[in-house]
């Protein structure tokens, strides 16, 4: 499923124009995103959360040449399932 598709079932769902449900889905994944750039954890209750964790500077292979090649630190999202997202299926 893809952003296209989530905005269609909101209007088909919701019952809202295609813009109004592009606009609402925009906005939850603008929201979600300035919330996690701030280092927020953010949870949906009965799907699941979503952390930021730093990632520690990493060394890589070059398979062609086996130059090793640094990789920087960074900050990565992690999704971690709610307990109720598969009890239904």
């Amino acid at each position: 499923m893809v952003k296209a598709d989530l905005i269609e079932q909101a209007v088909l769902e919701a019952g809202l124009s295609r813009r109004e449900a592009k606009a609402t889905v925009e906005a939850v994944f603008d929201t979600l995103t300035a919330s996690m750039q701030r280092g927020e954890r953010v949870v949906v209750r009965g799907f699941g959360s979503f952390t930021v964790r730093s990632r520690r500077m990493g060394l890589a292979r070059n398979p062609r040449t086996g130059e090793a090649i640094p990789i920087p630190p960074g900050r990565v999202v992690r999704f971690k399932p709610g307990r109720d997202c598969f009890a239904r299926y």
